[in-house]
């Protein structure tokens, strides 16, 4: 995922293609992807007078974040061959209220569509906890496990610049303002973000010069106008497009056991596999005696 999600930047599905069911899903309080109320029940929508207005407005609703999950399509078109692939899931994200050093997350995909339009099984799943990405690949039957931060250090998986995985949940705006200028976006681009049935709210995003994101064009992330819920991700760079689109989201909204469990591999799930684990050197490495 450290590969795939960078695609996406600051880092979220088509009504034709074929949805990833919550895992073990039972009946939730209602998602920003339900069907909309009686109008006259629907107070108005927000509006924002620029992106530093609506990054605030994000950041407020960030605080009280406590959990997050949603079904999740990853889209990847290669410029030079033409090709578009997708990847259909869900993810699952926990954290104490107000801090995001203890943030957990799980990507959990289960198919692919290849550029011709084949679909198949292919069962991947990426998760955060305590410093360490872990990347499960069910198929090849391989576990890729990477130490992003020691113990006690003080890390935000999604922080821009940053994180590994870089979702649109819990961004705070000096982060993003600090490796970005920001600019209300207009419309999305991408057909699978054309289709949210409810009205969104972008800001666009350009690397400041010097900024790490060098092969970075811009970015724009997208928010459900109401509740500010992420809705998805379109990332422009210089040899292609993601874009990341997340359906029938929920802030807060609570997990199940089963959405809980897809937060750590099952006892025994991997026996047998080929294990590449890849520590930080000491904090001391490399420092004079």
């Amino acid at each position: 995922m450290a590969t795939v999600f960078a695609a996406a930047c600051v880092a979220c599905s088509c009504s034709a293609m074929p949805q990833a069911p919550a895992a073990g899903s039972q009946a939730a309080p209602s998602a920003p992807a339900a069907s909309a109320p009686d109008a006259a029940l629907v107070p108005p929508a927000p509006r924002y007078a620029d992106a530093d207005a609506l990054l605030s407005a994000v950041e407020r609703t960030a605080e009280t974040l406590r959990d997050f999950r949603a079904n999740v399509t990853l889209e990847t078109t290669d410029d030079v061959t033409g090709d578009t692939e997708r990847r259909l899931g869900q993810l699952v994200f926990v954290q104490d209220e107000g801090k995001p050093t203890t943030r957990r997350f799980a990507v959990v995909f289960e198919k692919f569509i290849d550029g011709s339009g084949r679909m198949d099984e292919r069962a991947m799943r990426y998760l955060y906890a305590d410093g360490w990405l872990t990347e499960a690949d069910f198929t090849q039957r391989t576990l890729v496990r990477r130490q992003l931060a020691r113990p006690g250090e003080q890390y935000d998986p999604l922080k821009p610049g940053e994180g590994p995985v870089p979702l649109p949940i819990g961004q705070r705006k000096a982060d993003v303002l600090a490796r970005f200028e920001a600019t209300l976006a207009e419309a999305p681009q991408s057909a699978l973000l054309l289709k949210s049935a409810r009205p969104v709210i972008g800001v666009r995003l350009k690397p400041k010069a010097g900024a790490a994101e060098r092969d970075l064009t811009e970015a724009f992330i997208w928010y459900d106008l109401q509740t500010l819920a992420p809705v998805g991700v379109e990332a422009v760079r210089k040899t292609g497009r993601t874009v990341v689109a997340l359906r029938a989201a929920t802030l807060n909204g609570g997990l199940d056991d089963a959405q809980r469990a897809l937060l750590q591999l099952a006892a025994g799930s991997t026996a047998g596999w080929r294990v590449d684990e890849r520590p930080l050197p000491p904090a001391d490495a490399g420092k004079a005696p």
